[in-house]
């Protein structure tokens, strides 16, 4: 593994789409083949993982776990694309050009948190790098951009057309059967971190092979993140979900429930999105420790939507149609 240098996001985007196997070693426990990819809006390659069972969390007995990982049993009922990197800033750029107003807005705020120039661009310094500085709602913003951009149509949008971040908003009843673009929920962002293992890790439970995955203190040094698709990918073809940036996810943040029954990952039963209830983050950054970058990590629980850290940043996904 010593001989191992950074990845070409190219060469393995055509060989997902192209339906090239990965070699045995980078191959799922639960998949016979490669998954079927697709080019999306605004650059983005999406990955399509059929729906299925998994145990999510993790056992007592995992190295580097805490409380809020009760490992239960999660049956995500639907096929779910999910993009293969982070949103960069160079997508983020196009978004922000496309749409003025709100890009001013943005920028405006962006100047008032962090700085002019923002010091979130000393860590993530190349148009390539994750998208930081983001909340929740600049991620449902860029979701709804994209959908209109892949001519979806508004019926199938997943958040509204008008999102007012000091008021929250309210979702659809059925959120999740809409095919337009969002951001993962909990369960379908660790059953794709994990790619069909049940390990600490996609690579298996050996914490010295998490630098040629993933980006943190050890091999960032708390300096920076780096360009998206640099290191190894998951046996999915997914890239970063294990460190570089923290990522958004869909779900407010719940305890989990016990392990005697199988839990459905169907909508919230509140479907208002408010500034007094935090939202999920996954996945660890550059800044951050081994142990936050295992699959089961759920962060902190002081996330709220409105809320943007110089770390945070997000993944797409959707719910593929007639799933």
């Amino acid at each position: 593994m010593a001989s191992i240098t950074r990845t070409s996001f190219g060469a393995v985007t055509c060989l997902a789409l192209l339906g090239v196997a990965l070699t045995p070693r980078h191959r799922s426990a639960q998949q016979a083949g490669p998954l079927r990819s697709y080019a999306g809006p605004n650059g983005h390659v999406m990955v399509v993982v059929p729906g299925g069972e998994f145990m999510m969390g993790s056992p007592p007995s995992e190295r580097g776990r805490s409380q809020a990982e009760t490992q239960h049993r999660v049956r995500i009922p639907r096929t779910y694309a999910i993009a293969t990197t982070e949103v960069t800033n160079e997508q983020f750029a196009r978004f922000l050009a496309a749409v003025p107003d709100y890009g001013a807005q943005w920028r405006a705020a962006t100047a008032a948190r962090f700085g002019e120039p923002p010091r979130l661009a000393r860590y993530s310094r190349t148009p390539d790098s994750p998208q930081v500085g983001v909340s929740w709602y600049d991620a449902a913003r860029y979701c709804n951009w994209l959908s209109e951009q892949a001519g979806i149509p508004k019926d199938q949008w997943v958040y509204p057309v008008t999102i007012d971040a000091a008021q929250g908003l309210e979702l659809p009843l059925s959120y999740l059967r809409r095919t337009g673009y969002r951001l993962p929920t909990e369960a379908e962002w660790e059953y794709a971190a994990r790619a069909g293992t049940p390990t600490s890790w996609h690579f298996g439970d050996d914490s010295s092979q998490l630098s040629h995955y993933g980006w943190f203190d050890a091999n960032a040094k708390r300096e920076r993140m780096y360009p998206v698709a640099g290191l190894l990918p998951n046996q999915w073809g997914l890239f970063d979900m294990l460190g570089n940036a923290w990522e958004w996810t869909f779900d407010r943040r719940q305890p989990y429930p016990s392990a005697e029954h199988v839990t459905e990952d169907v909508e919230d039963s509140l479907f208002r999105v408010s500034n007094d209830r935090a939202r999920t983050r996954r996945g660890g950054s550059f800044a951050y420790e081994w142990f936050t970058l295992r699959s089961a990590h759920r962060g902190d629980s002081t996330y709220f939507p409105n809320q943007t850290r110089d770390g945070v940043g997000f993944r797409v996904a959707r719910t593929m149609p007639n799933s």
